[in-house]
């Protein structure tokens, strides 16, 4: 969701106490999962994500939240050279960080691929290593050894080194792909082309499970057996599902709905336990779409609010990615 325009689907305040009475008043819970409390969450490193009023705004900001702790950090908070970093993805070792943004000065705000450095106490100014170039370049994601970023130009996979140099073009002349994330062996990347969850490996590309009526997109990996990635339902709202390498059917994880969009979602770890994901659930007051964290054994939920009350807002939150290393700003 985070690299596409999305419907925002939102009610008022009224409309909202008016559907929680009338849901009380007949005895029916908004959704039928249990909410975490702060004691039942045992995490660690970081979770990056980025926060706007729409996409088309350029007004986005990016934080990070210290999982241990709850502290949170405006990532961008300094920065001059760029606007609007969206879809940011953590190295390996934690200390680079790339995204999508625009460079600040363009007569015409344009999607360039970005990178921070740690340097020892913040994110230091973004390197813009795509551009300017007249060309969209979006949602950048590091190989499993931080070396490389794939990313998007012009609706071509790409793969550059993570300095920008040696570009290699993985579906010239093909159709559009968008949203690529490498395999866990750095020799493959899902993404999605057509509405459906694609792979590329060896020079060869192949279809992975789908369903032929629905749309699927934004594929995050998780080992060498699954990964995540977001479905649209009959009726139009999003819901997260397991896919598999091997073919086999897709599953539904259990804290979907069919009455708003559960999208964006990112393993913590090997998502045996936790997964981060957005939801739209009208039954979170901050409004807009929120970032959540799943307890896959429990079957329980939680906004990040649980840890800080300042970590989702009135605006959208959006695009969260897990770090273990990842170096959270001393001040």
């Amino acid at each position: 969701m985070g690299g596409r325009v999305v419907s925002i689907r939102l009610v008022s305040a009224i409309a909202a106490f008016s559907i929680f009475t009338f849901l009380a008043a007949n005895l029916q819970p908004v959704h039928s999962t249990r909410y975490l409390q702060k004691s039942d969450l045992r995490l660690e490193g970081v979770l990056v994500y980025h926060r706007y009023s729409t996409y088309k705004a350029w007004d986005a900001t990016l934080w990070m939240m210290r999982l241990d702790t709850g502290e949170m950090s405006q990532i961008n908070k300094n920065w001059t050279s760029m606007l609007s970093p969206i879809n940011a993805h953590i190295s390996v070792d934690g200390e680079s960080m790339t995204f999508m943004g625009s460079q600040v000065g363009l007569p015409q705000n344009e999607w360039d691929v970005f990178i921070s450095h740690w340097n020892g106490s913040a994110w230091a100014e973004p390197i813009n290593l795509t551009g300017p170039n007249g060309k969209r370049d979006e949602d950048p994601k590091f190989s499993p050894d931080g070396k490389r970023i794939v990313y998007k130009e012009d609706g071509v996979l790409t793969i550059m080194n993570a300095d920008g140099s040696g570009k290699t073009y993985l579906t010239s002349g093909e159709a559009e792909s968008s949203i690529p994330f490498f395999t866990p062996d750095g020799k493959g990347v899902i993404f999605e082309r057509d509405r459906q969850i694609m792979l590329i490996k060896n020079g060869v590309t192949t279809a992975l499970w789908n369903d032929p009526m629905l749309t699927s997109y934004y594929p995050v990996g998780i080992d060498e057996e699954r990964y995540i990635f977001t479905q649209v339902q009959s009726k139009n709202y999003d819901r997260l599902m397991f896919g598999y390498y091997d073919g086999r059917e897709a599953q539904p994880l259990f804290f979907n709905s069919t009455s708003w969009d559960t999208s964006d979602g990112y393993p913590y770890k090997d998502a045996s336990h936790y997964v981060f994901y957005v939801s739209g659930d009208i039954a979170d007051l901050h409004g807009g779409y929120n970032v959540m964290v799943a307890d896959l054994k429990r079957e329980q939920i939680a906004s990040l609010a649980v840890l800080n009350p300042e970590a989702n807002s009135d605006l959208q939150e959006l695009g969260p990615a897990w770090s273990l290393k990842g170096k959270f700003p001393l001040n």
